[in-house]
């Protein structure tokens, strides 16, 4: 029986997570599952996509222009609006798509709590990215997936930034009962400042192939 290994990135926001998972993936042939579970949990549940985008625990940051800081923050508050479906409803479908996926292949997830609940899955290395406020301020601005970020000035991103990282950790500490990006929630913590994207990825690889293979 092939052996099945699983990478579960927590990440702040802003940090390059799903950078890192996308180059773990190009190196080693896994698919790296972000949002692409959103379509999945709603194909295999018959619901509504817009059900589980809007119980997504991604920040949504969206910095397009015609966004005023007021209403940014407004909508960073509301990600994880009330839904005419139960929250842990949703949370349960997206965790059998997650269970389901590792039983079958080696699986690369970028947040939604996969890291707990592959928690009895083998093969397992659970690793938490950060990086400085200001790297993260940059990669917001740089990066086509927030938008443009005309008009907002540095510090309001650092303090759109820390919401929508206190929500994430909201998230998944309700869901998991452990802290998010809390050192002993992982098996390790890398900063892209220090290590940059590929640094990141070549100790995870570094680690997969000499622990895990």
């Amino acid at each position: 029986m092939e052996k099945h290994i699983h990478i579960n990135i927590g990440r702040q926001i802003g940090a390059g997570g799903l950078e890192v998972a996308r180059e773990l993936g190009k190196r080693l042939g896994i698919r790296v599952y972000d949002k692409e579970l959103l379509s999945i949990a709603a194909r295999e549940s018959g619901l509504d996509h817009s059900v589980f985008a809007g119980e997504d625990e991604r920040d949504n940051l969206s910095l397009n222009t015609g966004f005023s800081f007021s209403s940014f923050a407004e909508a960073i508050s509301n990600t994880f609006r009330p839904s005419v479906y139960n929250s842990n409803t949703i949370f349960e479908i997206q965790s059998d798509v997650i269970r389901e996926l590792a039983k079958h292949s080696s699986t690369i997830f970028v947040g939604r709590c996969a890291d707990y609940l592959l928690r009895d899955f083998e093969g397992c290395l659970n690793v938490f990215i950060t990086s400085s406020m200001k790297d993260r301020i940059a990669r917001v601005k740089t990066v086509n997936k927030y938008g443009d970020t005309t008009g907002l000035s540095d510090e309001k991103i650092a303090e759109l930034l820390k919401r929508g990282d206190r929500k994430r950790a909201s998230y998944y500490g309700n869901y998991t009962f452990k802290t998010w990006g809390a050192a002993e929630s992982y098996d390790m913590c890398l900063s892209t400042t220090l290590l940059g994207i590929e640094g990141c990825a070549d100790f995870i690889e570094g680690t997969i192939k000499h622990r895990l293979l």
